[in-house]
């Protein structure tokens, strides 16, 4: 007889501390989103994560780590501006691209001489990491490609049928991934993946201006053409068409800019960082209501909205 299994979501710390150090996955909450942890050392906990995710082994790993002072053990050093950047934003959602250290499996870096470290500041994710004692590979808890999550359900939702300890941590308060920045030999500070923390609120602790985009062949996560995306078909739209406000089978997402629609509606509002903490779960609520597909009201065009924009652009296409 075949038993069915589910993910087990929970409180206890210390069961999932206990699962990591058997080689087992847990997700952990993060203030980002949500994570598919497994011990960053543990080549057979990593294999897990991607096959789990079904994520391609050309996608590099985040290793999050307790505090600072536990990036030297991954680096082969740490630039001053670097330092600057940890002092100022860790624990917070800032990943931080740096030279591996020879002995970092290149499983986790997906082969590059790279790896990117962050300090989560959610605070069950930061007693689960010191508890553990090392680093934790955690990239985003659901199926590659798909909508990342920002809760316990969303997960059980994405690993329905699978063995999974979920450490339930409420819902993510900044609900969209880290900022990516790379700080290489020989190159400037480059911004990798936009976060709700800001180029400029970045810049005014390097004192220079950041470079946008990776620089040759280096990949970070989050950067596929497609990425974060509904099942449902979406489309972003500045001005709403007006025949598809009287379809019942179109889903809209506005951005302040509500009216009136024949087919199921929210509205996130005009504030970036509310409409980024609520984006993720809206996504899910309309995309289990079966629509034939999914408008989308594009933000303005400002920079405390890119990081929405960049995954808006991925999870969508142009009307």
């Amino acid at each position: 007889m075949v038993v069915a299994v589910n993910p087990i979501v929970t409180t206890d710390i210390d069961r999932a501390c206990a699962r990591l150090r058997q080689g087992q996955l847990v997700a952990i909450p993060t203030e980002t989103v949500y994570g598919l942890a497994a011990d960053a050392c543990n080549l057979d906990a990593v294999q897990k994560v991607f096959q789990l995710k079904r994520r391609p082994a050309s996608n590099p790993l985040i290793v999050h780590l307790a505090d600072v002072a536990q990036s030297v053990h991954w680096v082969k050093a740490v630039p001053d501006a670097a330092m600057r950047l940890m002092k100022t934003f860790w624990p917070g959602p800032l990943t931080l691209v740096l030279p591996a250290a020879d002995h970092v499996s290149r499983m986790v870096t997906a082969g590059q001489a790279s790896v990117a470290l962050r300090v989560p500041a959610h605070p069950l994710a930061r007693e689960l990491i010191t508890r553990f004692g090392g680093g934790l590979v955690a990239p985003s808890a659901n199926r590659y490609m798909s909508i990342s999550p920002t809760s316990a359900e969303h997960v059980a939702r994405q690993f329905a049928g699978e063995d999974l300890l979920i450490l339930d941590g409420g819902v993510c308060p900044v609900g969209l991934e880290s900022t990516i920045v790379g700080m290489l030999p020989d190159e400037p500070p480059r911004l990798l993946r936009h976060g709700m923390l800001s180029a400029a609120e970045l810049e005014a602790v390097l004192g220079c201006q950041l470079s946008v985009g990776a620089k040759g062949d280096l990949r970070v996560p989050g950067q596929h053409h497609r990425h974060y995306a509904p099942h449902t078909p979406a489309w972003r739209f500045a001005a709403p068409p007006q025949e598809a406000l009287q379809d019942a089978g179109t889903a809209w997402l506005w951005c302040g800019g509500a009216v009136k629609s024949a087919g199921p509606a929210l509205d996130l509002g005009p504030e970036p960082k509310a409409y980024a903490r609520a984006l993720y779960d809206a996504l899910y609520q309309l995309d289990r209501l079966g629509a034939e597909r999914l408008l989308i009201q594009t933000p303005p065009d400002l920079p405390a909205w890119a990081a929405v924009h960049d995954r808006l652009n991925r999870a969508s296409q142009p009307l």
